[in-house]
């Protein structure tokens, strides 16, 4: 894709949080991605939990401990945005909004899984975009004036989002490796070797042709 990212600068990477967020779509990328940097030399890729509080409880009920709080989104190079159960909520919630604009600003790539979508929608960064988000969702998106895409991974700039689409895979891991695919290529395969894990979605829609050409988002 155009516009890659320069590789030797540290990768440093925010993982969203938020109330009734969905475990899945949290610790499946969590956990590829903090795998990458235990296989990188040191330094190399550092991921965190970022969220508005300490503590949130995910959809699940499991309890969710974050690392850092929503300003250091946007020291991020790359922030992935779960969805769940309180997504829509979490879209309405302007501390959230505003981490994801400064992350935005400062450059960064966002990666939304699934109804994770309707954040980066809610805080206005899709704007004659598309996401792809949970087939179940599509309507709450065109609400916040984006359009749904087809189901898989879609690319949009530094824009990239997965969901409508069933596979064997996991959205989350897919998405996750995507972000590997686009910082740090080489990473890819030592973390498959190392998780017994291949993505299922590899191949996204093209960055759309008002893009070409180092556009910066």
């Amino acid at each position: 894709m155009t516009d890659r990212p320069v590789t030797e600068l540290p990768l440093h990477i925010a993982v969203l949080a938020y109330p009734d967020v969905d475990e899945l779509d949290l610790f499946g990328a969590y956990a590829v991605l903090s795998k990458a940097g235990l296989l990188a030399r040191p330094g190399q890729v550092v991921t965190w939990i970022a969220a508005p509080r300490e503590t949130v409880t995910g959809s699940g009920g499991a309890v969710v401990t974050a690392h850092r709080d929503l300003a250091s989104v946007a020291e991020a190079r790359a922030v992935v945005i779960p969805g769940g159960r309180g997504a829509a909520a979490a879209a309405s919630d302007q501390r959230i909004g505003q981490a994801l604009r400064d992350a935005d600003a400062s450059g960064a790539r966002l990666y939304s899984v699934c109804s994770g979508a309707l954040l980066v929608a809610g805080a206005g960064l899709a704007a004659g975009r598309r996401l792809a988000i949970h087939a179940g969702k599509t309507e709450q998106l065109r609400e916040l004036g984006v359009e749904p895409a087809p189901g898989g991974i879609v690319r949009e700039g530094r824009l990239c989002s997965v969901g409508g689409d069933r596979r064997p895979s996991v959205k989350s891991v897919d998405i996750a490796f995507a972000l590997l695919d686009d910082f740090l290529p080489a990473l890819g395969e030592p973390v498959m070797a190392r998780t017994e894990i291949e993505p299922g979605r590899r191949a996204g829609l093209p960055v759309s042709a008002g893009e070409q050409g180092g556009a910066r988002r």
